[in-house]
């Protein structure tokens, strides 16, 4: 039996993840703010975007997004739907590697795609 590669998997459910897919709680930017520290205008990395949910909660407060997703109709929903707002920027990457320069995102944010990582590749040397 071939393994799906999980980059792929959702290639054929954007539709329905776009359409029924709920956003996040407001109060997320809330605890983004007490526990990490990070305010608006600053850059944040959403690793694994898919469609961009977090991505445009994240973007509506005020935050710069790289919105980094390896699945490319994934990827492309994201792009047609928030590249007009300012701060959004579509990123071809993935966990392990995200195509980002060293130091230049202040928080990396994970709403619901840490389990699909390649933990070995994904983890600091």
């Amino acid at each position: 039996m071939t393994k799906l590669d999980p980059t792929q998997r959702f290639s054929s459910r954007v539709e329905a993840y776009t359409k029924y897919r709920p956003s996040y709680p407001a109060a997320l930017i809330s605890a983004i703010r007490e526990r990490c520290g990070v305010e608006p205008g600053s850059s944040v990395a959403d690793i694994g975007s898919g469609t961009g949910i977090s991505t445009k909660l994240l973007l509506d407060h005020g935050y710069r997004v790289f919105a980094v997703e390896p699945n490319r109709q994934m990827r492309e929903a994201a792009e047609a739907s928030l590249a007009t707002i300012p701060g959004f920027v579509g990123v071809d990457g993935r966990a392990e590697a995200t195509t980002l320069p060293d130091d230049s995102i202040d928080l990396v944010l994970c709403a619901q795609s840490f389990h699909w990582f390649d933990l070995e590749r994904a983890r600091p040397a």
